[in-house]
């Protein structure tokens, strides 16, 4: 579904996958850290804007608050320490539209979206 998705972004656009959103752990917690940490599916920036998706087939409200602590942490990681001040546009695309998430999406200044392919 992801590769599907970023399709429709351009190939100027920067992007990573499977990011690691945090501070780096200390050498002895690296390992708890590695269960606990959490892992944005796809970072990108267009417009001068980071963009943090999550992609889900199911387990869309648990996406909701993925994303919220995905944009908590996004300053805290090393690897984006040139976009920290940028603002954070967050999107959650979802295989099937779930109501209750769509609205607290909504509340949140999440986009959701459904997925087309």
């Amino acid at each position: 579904m992801r590769s599907r998705w970023v399709r429709k972004l351009s190939n100027e656009v920067p992007r990573w996958y499977n990011v690691r959103m945090g501070k780096l752990p200390d050498v002895e917690m690296a390992g708890a850290f590695k269960v606990i940490q959490g892992y944005a599916d796809l970072v990108y920036i267009e417009d001068n804007i980071v963009h943090i998706v999550e992609f889900k087939t199911r387990d869309f409200r648990g996406a909701i608050g993925q994303l919220l602590s995905y944009r908590q942490e996004f300053a805290k990681t090393p690897e984006f320490a040139p976009y920290k001040n940028f603002p954070i546009g967050l999107r959650l695309v979802a295989t099937r539209r779930d109501e209750a998430t769509e609205q607290l999406a909504l509340s949140e200044n999440i986009t959701y979206e459904l997925f087309e392919g």
